[in-house]
């Protein structure tokens, strides 16, 4: 059977095109990742307000969180919780420490214990110099892009029991969304008025118990 070369370059193009895009992805991906690591490196202080919405699709309820987060290199976090409840939050040294005045109460525990699983925007302004220990356990896939931003895709390399589709800035390549699907639960987290190399107060980032206040150590 005989065929045109129309034909021909029809069928050419169904084998070969899979794998030229694959690696065309792979090289996108690569050179996103290897900017926002560059862009970090510039980066000593960040600041940025956040909205964080909590869909759960069996109960059709929303949760919306939002608040202002403060972050020092190395490892200093202080976020202030606005809404629905009024908490800080600090970080530093491995440990997190969550306040929330209405209760009078603290507690204390592992930063890793607290935030596994979750994706908090505090999870998202690490990602540009944290990728290569997120990729030990996970997959990062370049999934597309809009006319603003470069959307990468994360999923765990075991099992894909969430997924997380993060948004990166064209112009700054900080992150400034992630989209999450887990088990029923959507979460939308978007970052907003970003500052950058302010300067800090460093006991801003460390918890002062007030007075009457009861501290919990997990």
């Amino acid at each position: 059977m005989k065929i045109g070369i129309a034909a021909a370059m029809v069928l050419a193009l169904a084998f070969f095109a899979p794998s030229v895009f694959a690696q065309s992805n792979e090289e996108k991906l690569k050179d996103v990742l290897a900017k926002m690591e560059e862009a970090d490196k510039a980066v000593k202080t960040f600041e940025t307000d956040y909205s964080q919405e909590i869909f759960y699709t069996a109960t059709g309820e929303k949760q919306l969180i939002n608040g202002n987060l403060k972050y020092k290199k190395p490892d200093g976090i202080f976020i202030t919780q606005k809404a629905p409840q009024e908490q800080k939050i600090y970080i530093s040294g491995g440990k997190i420490t969550v306040y929330t005045p209405e209760n009078d109460q603290a507690v204390i525990d592992d930063w890793k214990n607290m935030i596994n699983g979750d994706f908090a925007p505090a999870s998202l302004i690490s990602f540009g110099s944290g990728w290569k220990d997120i990729q030990k356990n996970n997959a990062i896939d370049y999934a597309a892009e809009d006319e603003d931003n470069y959307i990468l895709e994360i999923y765990p390399n075991s099992k894909k029991e969430w997924t997380m589709q993060i948004y990166v800035s064209k112009k700054t390549f900080y992150p400034v969304k992630a989209i999450v699907l887990s088990g029923g639960i959507s979460v939308n987290v978007s970052l907003a008025n970003v500052k950058t190399n302010q300067n800090f107060k460093k006991d801003i980032f460390k918890f002062k118990a007030p007075e009457g206040v009861e501290v919990i150590k997990l």
